[in-house]
């Protein structure tokens, strides 16, 4: 399976503090083709360490005057924490001298803003990358780091496996690239179930093969799904018998095929706690029930003595009792310490029918739209959404204030006499 065709894309990082120059690059970077672009933007160095921690970046776009840094140590600063990633900085005009000092401290390239296109951006981004692989040895493209979702349910009947399945399917929608979607709640065989996958393989063939595993043989054990690749759990009374060290081998193998890899890990027990060193996210689907919280604060302690950083910790809450008072958000972010990156509605009766035809919840639905909000915070989309947003919203906002204040305007200007 060629894993850098045109469905894995360049991921840009961009740390620029200007919202309409940001909105400008993904113009950019929206029309450009073969290869296209994922941007993920942040607007301070801060975030854009945090950002680099998670993984899957191919390149930085680098303003050096932020809000939290300015100048040269600016550079050095994310180039301290970012030492197998290529930089170009984004300078102005009359910044150049220092522009070229960032190269002689191993920046890759700089682009002058003011003088900047859309083909100058794209040809400097693709010949930065590919002159830095070649100096380095580093991987070609399409095989960065993987973005390692887990997917944990509180306790059972919390809606884990629905979850993954459509957060997978999301992730490939979004992102446009290959997504492994692995079914490691071994003894169930729901995954495969949901997303309509009937195969007589198994991640269970993976791992007795897993001394000679390779990309073939992958391919043999995965089956597509919208751009999604299934890898099956053997179902009832295989999974107790699975050898934990050749799963780990053969998982830390799989995933190194793609970009993205949503593990549905189904409850946390001993035997798949060594799976979260594979990790860069974990999602905890709980639902809104006391029994359910309370084995989600729990989970919670096991994720971060597992190696999840709590940072990394989204909590999704199911709302499975539509007679039930949903919990303040607030509440649970106080008794809980990590984000609460959805809330889902009940949808009880739109769900089991989605179940019963082997089908994911309709794209229409509030279900999958929120979920689909949780896929794009991941990918770093929905933040650049909401910042594109601002400079339309102020200059509405700047419009209407004009417009509000015009009449007193008139009346005052004809109430003054002739000069």
């Amino acid at each position: 399976m060629p894993m850098n065709g045109p469905l894995n894309r360049l991921s840009v990082l961009l740390v620029e503090d200007d919202p309409d120059y940001a909105t400008l690059v993904q113009q950019w970077l929206d029309g450009a083709r073969d290869p296209g672009f994922v941007l993920n933007w942040t607007e301070s160095l801060s975030s854009a360490m945090s950002r680099l921690a998670r993984g899957g970046i191919d390149i930085v776009l680098l303003d050096l005057g932020l809000p939290d840094s300015h100048g040269i140590e600016t550079f050095l600063a994310l180039r301290s924490r970012c030492s197998g990633v290529p930089v170009i900085v984004l300078s102005s005009a009359d910044s150049e001298a220092l522009a070229l000092q960032t190269i002689r401290h191993g920046g890759e390239d700089y682009l002058v803003k003011s003088t900047c296109t859309r083909d100058l951006l794209v040809r400097n981004i693709t010949h930065a990358i590919a002159r830095y692989r070649r100096q380095t040895g580093a991987h070609a493209a399409g095989d960065p780091k993987t973005r390692v979702v887990a997917v944990v349910g509180a306790k059972g009947g919390t809606g884990t496996t629905t979850v993954a399945c459509t957060l997978a399917a999301e992730l490939r929608r979004q992102s446009d690239a290959a997504v492994l979607l692995a079914d490691l709640d071994l003894d169930s065989g729901i995954v495969g179930f949901l997303m309509g996958v009937n195969s007589r393989f198994s991640i269970l063939d993976a791992v007795q093969n897993v001394e000679r595993l390779d990309s073939t043989f992958w391919e043999g054990v995965v089956t597509e799904v919208g751009g999604v690749h299934v890898a099956p759990s053997p179902g009832l009374g295989h999974g107790g018998d699975m050898d934990q060290p050749s799963l780990l081998k053969a998982i830390k193998f799989a995933i190194g095929l793609y970009k993205w890899a949503v593990l549905d890990l189904g409850r946390l027990r001993g035997s798949n706690l060594a799976l979260l060193e594979l990790a860069t996210e974990a999602v905890l689907v709980t639902t809104d029930s006391i029994a359910s919280l309370h084995e989600a604060k729990r989970a919670i302690e096991v994720l971060c003595a597992g190696g999840v950083y709590r940072e990394r910790i989204h909590l999704l809450v199911n709302h499975v009792d539509e007679a039930a008072e949903m919990l303040p958000t607030s509440d649970l972010v106080k008794l809980f310490g990590v984000e609460v990156c959805a809330r889902l509605p009940y949808e009880g009766e739109a769900l089991s029918s989605a179940l019963i035809e082997r089908k994911l919840p309709a794209e229409s639905s509030a279900f999958r739209s929120k979920i689909r909000s949780v896929a794009r915070k991941l990918l770093g989309l929905e933040e650049l959404k909401r910042r594109r947003m601002i400079p339309g919203l102020m200059s509405f906002l700047t419009g209407t204030k004009r417009r509000e204040s015009a009449p007193n305007e008139a009346a005052t200007c004809s109430s003054r006499p002739n000069a």
